[in-house]
């Protein structure tokens, strides 16, 4: 494989690509959604307890086996790696919840929103094409490392509700930034020990973010973190001959176009996209609202199902009368279902949201 800083920038750029589809949403929530005051989030103050990270597994050249994304079965598969990452990046043991950290540098309502605003200013150019960086010893870089440490990252329910088309999410400007840090000070020094470590981090970091599986956009930065990290931690292997090592990176590489293709069909799906002349909104059919109905239920992935249990508030709010109540009786069933809270509470807000809150994000 031939290392090329270009496919760093452009994994990062199909992301937003991809990511595309819900930025007329977003755009909508911050100039047209009617005025709500975004509640204060209290800022962390307690010390990082400590943590320890496991080396990775050992390599089974023998028991690897390369998933086929484009067999027939993988139509059935939850967009998720199917190569261990325990063999490149293993989480760590740390206590604590990372998001009610990086919760801080959130926007609007974050405690910390202008030290995020200062350190996008202290970026610099990282090396080859990999794009702006923290300096290898920034304060905001070092603060991050512990955190990346932990094993668990959950912002819903520990720090944001879910409420459909406004729900809040984290400043993933700045946690992609920290993921692109970490590979870009590897960069610097392949040769050493600390390189590996980064390299990991980075990794660790992405799966972390994909730990809640509940908002698309925050999956694909942690995807993009893991492809970055990994294909980092390719090129040190490659330097030092660790050919185990250097043929699970480029399994778990091949993976991460697949998982943003698939993404971007059940974005297709959901109707996650502009309609005629640029509008958000797309008139609901029949077809369209059982495929919702049927995604909403059985989904395997919970950013889909939540998904489409929003566009459901849609197909109450919008749709014919027989739309209306097959849609209604679809959410009530979600509501009192005992199996996922956070899709329960997804159909609690679709059931009961207003047009006037969901018109901004259909323009």
């Amino acid at each position: 494989m031939t290392r090329s800083r270009a496919l760093v920038f452009a994994a990062l750029t199909v992301v937003f690509v991809l990511a595309g589809a819900l930025a007329w949403r977003l755009r909508a929530r911050e100039t047209d959604a009617p005025a709500r005051p975004a509640a204060a989030l209290p800022r962390f103050t307690g010390a990082v307890p400590p943590a320890r990270v496991p080396a990775p597994k050992p390599v089974a050249l023998d028991l690897l086996n390369p998933p086929c994304w484009a067999c027939p079965d993988a139509a059935t598969w939850p967009i998720r790696f199917r190569t261990d990452l325990d063999l490149l990046a293993p989480l760590g043991d740390g206590a604590g919840n990372s998001a009610l950290w990086l919760k801080d540098f959130s926007r609007p309502a974050g405690a910390r929103v202008a030290e995020a605003e200062a350190a996008m200013k202290r970026r610099v150019d990282g090396p080859g094409d990999v794009g702006k960086v923290l300096p290898p010893d920034d304060p905001l870089l070092r603060e991050a490392e512990p955190w990346a440490d932990r094993a668990a990252m959950r912002f819903y329910p520990d720090v944001y509700g879910l409420e459909g088309f406004s729900t809040p999410i984290p400043n993933l400007l700045v946690a992609l930034t920290l993921a692109r840090s970490w590979v870009g000070r590897a960069a610097l020094h392949p040769e050493t020990s600390e390189a590996l470590e980064d390299c990991r981090r980075a990794i660790r970091w992405g799966r972390l973010l994909r730990q809640d599986d509940a908002v698309v956009i925050q999956d694909l930065v942690g995807l993009a973190c893991i492809r970055i990290g990994a294909e980092e931690l390719y090129d040190v292997a490659r330097r030092r001959g660790d050919q185990p090592l250097m043929l699970v990176a480029a399994m778990a590489l091949g993976e991460a176009a697949p998982q943003r293709l698939r993404t971007a069909q059940e974005l297709t799906r959901l109707g996650l996209v502009p309609g005629d002349e640029g509008r958000g909104f797309v008139e609901p059919t029949e077809a369209r609202v059982d495929d919702l109905v049927r995604l909403a239920k059985s989904d395997a992935d919970r950013r889909f199902r939540l998904e489409a249990i929003a566009q459901l508030a849609v197909a109450r709010l919008k749709g014919s009368h027989g739309q209306r109540t097959k849609a209604e009786a679809a959410l009530d069933a979600l509501a009192k279902s005992g199996r996922s809270p956070a899709d329960a509470a997804q159909a609690r807000w679709a059931r009961e949201v207003a047009w006037r809150e969901v018109s901004p994000m259909m323009k």
